[in-house]
């Protein structure tokens, strides 16, 4: 049976397919702007005329841009976003959701998402080893909802790891692939009871080399075997507010971030597992949304839309313990949704959305990320 624990943001991903996903979390705790904060401020990236909802941007080593748009599916640029092709041909759907640069191959993964009602549309991952001129399906198993809103994440061992909720029971909703995505096995997580709880995001600790992955009421999960089996390692919802958990980063030193319904909590080792602080919470409907670290250990969050928090994007120069604004040439009020940094220009992208017209836009530093 399929874990149907309906909350207030899955249920507006789902209300209708122009919609992106909402839900809570107002920001406090920031930081009255840290010394060494990176310089600039934002502006608005050329994309596709027909790509009004933004919903994922990725980029390749050769400066190859890549985005998925909830309506028309997925676009590549050559020409650093000048202009665009539409990349669906061969897909069932339109219904972009994420898409993926596989730093083993330069491969595509991207993902779908069901539209406007659970089951109406396929969710499934799609695999492209040429830039997004055909596509192969990837055995992966059912979705009835969405993927996680990070995309994939691509281990040590290059095994690729995906996932996302509202997946059959006893399925966690996540999946891995030892050869590139031609074939797959599912995933478990220890306690058994939330592998129903599905894939809300997923990251790889560039210091520890371990994976983390975010779920809907029961916390974060570590793996230290490249996605196969994972180990919860925060407290349900029920103990702390960690539940709907969009966003994993990693400070400088490894420490695990994650953006939820509660904020931003990190995470300090201890002999036994694993501690969590609240460094930036929500004390409103602003939800964590997009968490991501920069190349030289800068963080960045994006949060739910919420009138009491207008601040789009926070920045924390100092691993996450302080916060302050970042978001000068956004408009403010919207939803700082994902963030990558493309390593030729290397200036950090924002997908900009507004929750409340389905609308999605692409932005980025106006300087490099030094």
């Amino acid at each position: 049976m399929f874990s149907m624990r309906p909350n207030a943001i899955v249920l507006a991903i789902l209300a209708i397919a122009t919609l992106s996903c909402g839900g809570g979390g107002a920001g406090s705790g920031s930081g009255p702007g840290s010394t060494g904060s990176p310089t600039g401020s934002w502006q608005k990236v050329n994309v596709p005329p027909g790509a009004t909802e933004v919903n994922f941007v990725a980029f390749n080593s050769s400066n190859h841009w890549f985005i998925a748009d909830q309506n028309q599916g997925f676009f590549r640029s050559t020409d650093q976003g000048a202009t665009w092709t539409q990349i669906n041909s061969g897909l069932p759907t339109t219904l972009g959701w994420t898409i993926n640069v596989n730093p083993a191959n330069g491969d595509l993964i991207a993902s779908t998402y069901t539209g406007g009602a659970l089951n109406a549309n396929p969710v499934e991952f799609f695999r492209s080893t040429d830039e997004g001129n055909s596509w192969r399906l990837i055995p992966s198993g059912h979705l009835s909802s969405v993927t996680a809103l990070t995309g994939c994440v691509f281990a040590a061992n290059t095994n690729i790891v995906c996932g996302g909720y509202w997946a059959p029971s006893p399925s966690s909703g996540a999946w891995v692939s030892s050869n590139g995505g031609l074939s797959t096995v599912g995933a478990m997580t220890t306690p058994p009871n939330a592998n129903s709880d599905g894939v809300f995001s997923l990251g790889r600790n560039p210091v520890t080399q371990d994976l983390w992955l975010g779920t809907e009421q029961n916390g974060v999960f570590r793996s230290t075997d490249n996605g196969l089996t994972w180990t919860q390692e925060s407290p349900s919802d029920q103990q702390i507010s960690d539940s709907d958990i969009y966003g994993i980063t990693f400070d400088r030193n490894g420490n695990v971030l994650f953006a939820s319904q509660g904020g931003v909590w990190k995470s300090s080792k201890t002999n036994s597992g694993y501690t969590w602080a609240n460094v930036l919470s929500n004390r409103n409907v602003s939800a964590g949304k997009g968490l991501t670290r920069d190349a030289n250990g800068n963080l960045y969050y994006g949060h739910d839309q919420d009138p009491s928090n207008p601040t789009d994007v926070y920045l924390s120069t100092d691993n996450g313990n302080t916060w302050t604004a970042f978001d000068s040439g956004i408009p403010p009020g919207l939803q700082g949704r994902q963030f990558a940094v493309n390593p030729s220009d290397r200036k950090l992208y924002a997908v900009i959305t507004d929750e409340n017209t389905g609308s999605g836009w692409l932005y980025r530093t106006v300087n490099s990320v030094q």
